[in-house]
């Protein structure tokens, strides 16, 4: 029981951290509407490099077409049952492009953390390296998070709150993953597929229209190259 604590603690820390570092970096960059709309399609990029090179794939490894689909598909339906409820909640586009993205990453991080959790036990040689690299990939994902608030003036104490609590599923998903030892290959695969739909949408629906709204210019579009190719850098 205290080593799945420690381990637990473990998925926490490598979540939490990684995602409010990003968030700090996001509080020192410069507020002009051709930045914020560069970092936007920056941040696109790299969500768009991630749902296609590394959740997707993997899902459909581990589970094959259909309950990849079904993933894709229940996260495109939860994230349009979410803009249906919450339009009256928030005012501000990017306000809910933030809390839709808090979503799909949270969701992203729990099969993350079901990987760091079941390699302490069962391939505990690679269980450190993992951490850092999960630690160091998380950072672009709170900096993804930390942009949209920032445009709306959201302040640097609470912005820094919300990236790091999007971290919290790493360490649910180490826990569990630490407990049973094996999880449901078909569980993670439609997790990775949800968080995959859900950026998806995101992407083409919040994410490079705001970026374009910002600035006319090319900023978004060499941004967003960028990005895909900074995701490139980090996972290869």
């Amino acid at each position: 029981m205290k080593e799945i604590g420690i381990i637990t603690m473990c998925g926490i820390i490598v979540g939490m951290v990684g995602t409010g570092i990003g968030g700090l970096i996001s509080v020192f960059i410069k507020e002009s509407h051709r930045v914020l709309s560069f970092l936007l399609g920056l941040t696109g990029g790299f969500m768009l490099f991630i749902v296609t090179f590394h959740l997707l794939p993997e899902s459909f490894i581990l589970g094959g077409l259909y309950f990849s689909i079904l993933g894709i598909a229940l996260g495109i339906g939860l994230i349009i049952l979410v803009e249906n409820n919450i339009n009256r909640l928030f005012k501000s586009p990017n306000m809910k492009s933030s809390f839709i993205l808090a979503i799909s990453i949270a969701v992203h991080n729990f099969p993350e953390g079901l990987a760091l959790g079941s390699s302490f036990l069962t391939m505990s040689d690679l269980a450190p390296m993992l951490s850092v690299a999960m630690l160091l990939h998380n950072i672009p994902e709170g900096l993804a998070l930390a942009i949209p608030l920032k445009i709306n003036k959201v302040t640097p104490n609470k912005l820094m709150l919300y990236t790091m609590l999007i971290g919290i599923p790493t360490g649910i998903g180490a826990f569990i993953g630490a407990w049973v030892g094996m999880f449901s290959n078909m569980l993670i695969s439609i997790c990775l597929a949800f968080a995959g739909g859900t950026m998806l949408y995101i992407i083409c629906d919040e994410i490079i229209p705001n970026a374009k709204s910002y600035h006319k210019g090319r900023g978004s579009s060499i941004g967003f190259v960028l990005g895909f190719i900074v995701g490139m850098i980090l996972y290869f």
